[in-house]
């Protein structure tokens, strides 16, 4: 198992002050709707820009120092395909990248990404929020988004992947049993991912592995102690000093670039890895939070009563921000 999405010096500066794309964090920082993912893993570089949870593009570092692939879905490829393909640096493609925003405004099929003000809408408003946008006497900045843990091979990633997704597939089984009318039925067959929202890190040095929810989704909250579960397995099982070394890397580029205030001060080293639930816009009549409290006193009694102790909980709201949940 592995870590760390830091991206190579020559194509990190690409969206560097004074870089070949630098004109693309600009437009980025400015417009509302949209904000980057970057990262690597054992096969590829990209630096992607996002709208919601929608990928726009994302720009594939090649052999060629002066070329670069971008790469999209046909459905941005169908508004403006001039955009995509192998380009040599300098490119800019500022006013084709303006239509596509532009256009996919109109466009209801896109609606759920962003403008219907859901999951997608609010996972970028967190992102910018403690990310492009943030504050240097911010408590945490995220740090990584997407964040999913490498494998050395096929071999590895089986051995660990299957051990985990049994412990909590049988989880899921064990809460459905227990009452399929309140849980859901066969909710044992959802696989249960290994890609974490949002990797944080605050001023005291833990890391927050950070679950996103919309406050409409009752089943994705009540439900989310099996997720968080997983991801604090995952996270936990990588040597400590690979995770530090990875965190801290990345912080250290994405403050360069911009992504993360150059300001704010870093804890010297981690002390602890936290498991977090945000949720937006939580209705108090939904009877979310208290399925979700069965549900994780139920995991503590199959699992152990050390499983998520140290949980956070917040809402998030666009008039008060953070609040505990």
């Amino acid at each position: 198992m592995y870590y760390n999405r830091t991206l190579s010096p020559s194509f990190s500066a690409l969206i560097e002050e004074d870089g070949e794309l630098r004109w693309l964090f600009d437009f980025v920082k400015t417009h509302d709707e949209l904000d980057f993912l970057i990262g690597k893993n054992n096969k590829k570089q990209w630096i992607s820009v996002y709208r919601g949870l929608s990928r726009i593009l994302t720009i594939i570092k090649t052999k060629e120092l002066k070329t670069v692939k971008i790469e999209g879905a046909e459905a941005y490829k169908n508004i403006s395909s001039n955009i995509y393909g192998k380009k040599d640096l300098p490119y800019n493609f500022k006013v084709e990248l303006e239509y596509i925003i532009e256009a996919v405004k109109n466009e209801a099929e896109f609606d759920r990404y962003y403008k219907n003000e859901k999951e997608g809408y609010y996972q970028n408003i967190l992102s910018r929020r403690f990310g492009i946008l943030g504050d240097k006497n911010d408590d945490f900045v995220i740090v990584d988004k997407e964040a999913v843990v490498g494998y050395s091979n096929l071999k590895e990633r089986n051995a660990e992947s299957n051990e985990l997704q049994e412990k909590y597939f049988k989880l899921q089984t064990d809460i459905s049993l227990k009452d399929s009318k309140r849980y859901g039925i066969n909710i044992n067959k959802k696989a249960v991912g290994n890609e974490l929202d949002f990797l944080a890190l605050n001023k005291e040095g833990d890391i927050l592995l950070i679950e996103y929810k919309h406050g409409t989704n009752n089943p994705g909250i009540f439900l989310s102690p099996v997720q968080i579960g997983m991801y604090y397995d995952i996270f936990t099982k990588l040597p400590r000093a690979e995770l530090e070394k990875a965190v801290f890397e990345m912080l250290i580029q994405k403050q360069k670039i911009g992504l993360i205030n150059p300001d704010w001060i870093a804890p010297e080293k981690i002390r602890n890895i936290i498991p977090v639930l945000i949720i937006s816009e939580y209705n108090d009549k939904s009877s979310a939070k208290q399925k979700f409290n069965e549900i994780l006193s139920f995991s503590r009694k199959q699992l152990g009563s050390n499983f998520l102790n140290d949980l956070l909980t917040y809402n998030y709201t666009k008039s008060k921000g953070l609040q505990k949940w």
